[in-house]
């Protein structure tokens, strides 16, 4: 009988402690009015690899090249309306150290996919600083974790992996 009612002690503890939520991260959903908001950029990392593909198909790694980005003073707002504007600067590292001072003013549009957590923007302008599909690989009332992959095609062909995070103001 003793033993029963450590068991039972047992069980009730281990039940009562394994009942918190597991939605209190998540209670933030991902919908177009809790993205909408001024964010800081504070983090950028792109990597880009070139590769070539032989007549036979084999593949060749020609280079490898990553960028990090510091000293950031960008913002991008993200309009209810469904537009978007960056603006700002922040030092741009390639692994070559050379630093790059890049001046970011962009606007344009931008849609989100919440069921297969997706953000894409459409820049107004060739050559903005970002454009095209982009995971959110986390998000929450204060950040928003991004990643994009980039597939190049072609027999020289350039890949890319870019991550950017992105805080509330």
């Amino acid at each position: 009988m003793k033993l029963l009612k450590s068991f039972l002690i047992l069980f009730i503890a281990i039940s009562i402690t394994s009942c918190s939520s597991d939605d209190d991260n998540n209670s933030f959903e991902l919908v177009a009015t809790n993205l909408v908001g001024s964010y800081n950029l504070t983090a950028y990392k792109s990597v880009e690899t070139e590769i070539a593909t032989a007549s036979n198909g084999n593949e060749s790694t020609l280079s490898t090249t990553t960028k990090t980005g510091s000293s950031f003073k960008v913002v991008v707002e993200l309009k209810a309306n469904g537009t978007y504007s960056i603006d700002g600067n922040f030092i741009l590292t390639p692994n070559n150290g050379e630093q790059n001072v890049e001046i970011i003013a962009s606007s344009g549009n931008y849609s989100l996919n919440a069921t297969d957590k997706k953000i894409t923007l459409i820049a107004s302008e060739d050559g903005a600083f970002v454009g095209g599909s982009f995971d959110i690989k986390s998000f929450n009332e204060d950040k928003m974790v991004l990643k994009q992959t980039v597939e190049g095609t072609g027999d020289v062909r350039i890949d890319s992996i870019t991550d950017i995070t992105l805080e509330r103001n």
